[in-house]
């Protein structure tokens, strides 16, 4: 009988600053021996947490514990905490405390140079680990990330990191991958948010490049609207989630874009993220799609394996750890 050449993925979403996860993502690659990584959509945390200089060490107030750190050893260890759960620490005065509260842009400054600081530094250990001739590696911003992050992605495509945006990224089996970071309109106003009809024009541009529809994957980071991948928190006026009968009342918020786009064209399958409490499998219109979700706060990778041949999508299974 004659052997099936298998391309084996692993795709995982929504990492948002947890070095945790990143590294889990890196070892993903030969812990499941995959020729293909992607990591794609949400790369970066939220939050800065200052460490306060004092006479007698350094102060710090992260997830409701206060905290006087008195050695290195010690600031060391809470900075490793930190940049582990996805959020940027830096150390710091009063004066400067004070400063930054009084000027919004000074904060936004200091969030974008720490952003792309860590940036640099996974992508410099990515390099480290994975030998990029031999596997391919896709890294995606998401709604949520800074528009600076992409040159600093770019900047690696030399060593092999692939930025997959506005284009068409072939792997092994011929299959093609494109890629798209916007979402529908949230209550929060990310970065990379866009209407309907932006998202139906923009896809339809990036369908246009592909070659064979068929072997195509939609890596479209906002899920298709109606679907297990989508099913989000009902929020209130003031973003609280809505309580029905005891239980928090969950609701679709995908894009019906997406979801017309893989309808009609069919894809080989959809590659989604987005919503993190939507991990699922699922199929629509005959078209298998996925959300790994996310946990990156408690440090948690989420991730599917995907397999395919010549004859298309054999087989999957979602891996958390």
């Amino acid at each position: 009988m004659e052997s099936v050449n298998l391309t084996r993925i692993f795709f995982s979403v929504d990492v948002h600053g947890s070095t945790e996860v990143w590294n889990k993502w890196i070892k993903a690659c030969q812990l499941y021996n995959v020729n293909v990584m992607m990591l794609c959509g949400d790369l970066t945390g939220k939050a800065l947490v200052p460490l306060v200089k004092q006479d007698d060490g350094y102060f710090t107030d992260y997830f409701g514990q206060k905290q006087l750190l008195k050695t290195e050893e010690e600031l060391k260890k809470v900075e490793n905490i930190l940049e582990k759960s996805g959020v940027y620490p830096f150390r710091t005065t009063w004066d400067e405390v004070k400063e930054l509260k009084k000027n919004p842009e000074k904060v936004e400054r200091l969030m974008t140079e720490k952003i792309l600081e860590r940036m640099e530094k996974w992508l410099e250990l990515l390099l480290e680990k994975i030998n990029t001739k031999e596997v391919t590696v896709l890294v995606m911003p998401g709604n949520d990330d800074v528009t600076e992050i992409d040159e600093v992605i770019k900047s690696y495509e030399s060593d092999g990191i692939v930025y997959p945006l506005d284009r068409v990224v072939e792997i092994n089996g011929g299959f093609e991958i494109i890629s798209y970071d916007y979402v529908n309109p949230t209550p929060w106003d990310t970065p990379r948010e866009g209407s309907e009809d932006k998202l139906k024009k923009d896809i339809d541009r990036l369908i246009s490049k592909v070659s064979n529809v068929e072997k195509a994957i939609f890596n479209f980071h906002c899920p298709p609207y109606g679907t297990r991948l989508d099913l989000a928190p009902e929020l209130d006026r003031n973003l609280r989630p809505v309580i029905r009968g005891g239980h928090v009342n969950m609701i679709h918020v995908g894009s019906k874009a997406v979801r017309d786009a893989e309808i009609k064209f069919h894809p080989l399958m959809g590659l989604h993220g987005h919503i993190h409490e939507a991990c699922a499998a699922d199929v629509l219109d005959g078209v298998p799609i996925f959300n790994p979700g996310s946990e990156y706060g408690e440090g948690i990778l989420r991730g599917f394996v995907i397999e395919l041949s010549s004859n298309g999508l054999e087989k999957f299974w979602r891996v958390e750890g």
